[in-house]
């Protein structure tokens, strides 16, 4: 388990380290009455907990949980995930600001839990399926059926989608991933570039099914 420094600071940090995996979940949260409630709920959980002050510095915390409405705000290490929380409207904007994973209103400390041991799992770049494992080698895709060459584009897309997978993903939080920028109104660019992955993802392994990628209306694209 990694050290932690006690801070000052006005927005309550709750850590949380999972007895058996050895992370650390840095919790961020200007309400108290949330942060007893999830004191209470971890308390009956394989986890334990310590509270200090602001967001951790680089290397503290292998994953953060942060409201929503403060993503722009917290000086968070670029190169950990994020949860992010709060109101459904607040979704696109959370994604799009690099969030892994998304707890809508009204959630519950066990549903953190097992997003937060989901996104850490898979923090290795290996993704388990009913039909094998893959991971990712550079750009390509190792399958159960061999390396799958994927273009630049098409690797930052799944690499996304696999970093949510279960949830939806916006159509603009995937364009920003792979053009830097929003999808141009109209443009079927990325649509073209998802087709792509699901036609080589299906074609070296059949038993993913057509379902590999679904499209969600009005919402993005999800791996289920």
């Amino acid at each position: 388990m990694k050290r932690r420094s006690e801070r000052g600071g006005t927005a309550p940090r709750l850590s949380t380290a999972p007895q058996t995996g050895g992370c650390t979940i840095a919790f961020v949260a200007a309400d108290q009455v949330l942060m007893e409630r999830m004191r209470a709920s971890l308390a009956r959980s394989p986890f334990h907990f310590l509270q200090s002050g602001d967001p951790p510095s680089p290397g503290e915390a292998d994953l953060y949980a942060v409201p929503a409405a403060a993503m722009g705000s917290l000086a968070l290490d670029p190169g950990v995930p994020v949860i992010a929380y709060g109101p459904p409207n607040l979704l696109r904007s959370a994604f799009l600001a690099g969030c892994a994973d998304y707890l809508r209103e009204p959630w519950t400390a066990e549903e953190l839990a097992l997003r937060a041991l989901r996104i850490l799992e898979r923090s290795s770049g290996s993704f388990a399926f009913p039909w094998g494992e893959v991971r990712f080698e550079g750009k390509d895709l190792r399958t159960p059926a061999g390396l799958l060459a994927l273009s630049p584009r098409e690797s930052r897309i799944l690499t996304k989608l696999l970093a949510a997978r279960g949830s939806p993903v916006p159509r603009d939080a995937l364009a920003c991933r792979a053009w830097g920028k929003p999808a141009a109104a109209g443009s079927r660019a990325l649509d073209m570039h998802v087709a792509s992955i699901r036609r080589k993802v299906i074609a070296a392994v059949p038993a993913a099914g057509p379902r590999f990628i679904t499209a969600i209306r009005g919402e993005g694209y999800m791996i289920p």
